[in-house]
């Protein structure tokens, strides 16, 4: 699609329904880890994607819990020169959520930052890595990562982490 392939004519709704897509087309197949996919919705518009995964199968290793959450949502907005993302993996099970933030808060961090929360509370932020490329790259690349950070996962005295030389 020509909108794709020029970020400055890319839309949320046009990156939002191409995420919804990709995602989609796994669904049906066996040994995917992908079981559901909806539009998040505000107002009765398009503000994020999410997913129902099945982690061992996404892991292709044993996982503590049976179900998690992918939650992605992107943003343009016209006072930073960068884009925004959210890409969260949340499991209700255990109230845990890990996820990349790249947006205007905890600028102490930098422009990016990995967030763990565990029962309500912030566990862990530490600063990641800014990706400032076409957001389905940055999509791309954050679910290659969560490949690689969820198993580094320690849970010590009951809290969760990550060591900081496993954030990307």
């Amino acid at each position: 699609m020509l909108f794709l392939a020029n970020r400055a004519n890319l839309d949320k709704r046009t990156l939002l329904t191409r995420i919804h897509n990709q995602l989609q087309t796994q669904v049906p197949k066996e040994d995917n880890p992908v079981e559901q996919v909806w539009y998040h919705t505000s107002t009765g518009n398009k503000v994020g994607v999410r997913a129902t995964i099945m982690p061992a199968q996404f892991l292709q290793t044993s996982y503590p819990v049976s179900e998690a959450e992918l939650q992605v949502s992107f943003d343009f907005p016209a006072n930073y020169d960068y884009d925004f993302h959210k890409l969260q993996w949340v499991e209700p099970e255990r109230e845990f959520m890990l996820g990349w933030h790249q947006d205007a808060t905890h600028m102490d961090l930098g422009e990016c930052h990995l967030q763990i929360d565990y029962r309500g509370e912030t566990a862990q932020q530490v600063a990641a890595t800014f990706h400032d490329e076409h957001p389905l790259n940055v999509f791309d690349q954050r679910i290659d990562d969560l490949v690689t950070i969820l198993p580094a996962i320690s849970w010590d005295s009951g809290q969760p982490s990550i060591p900081e030389d496993t954030i990307q």
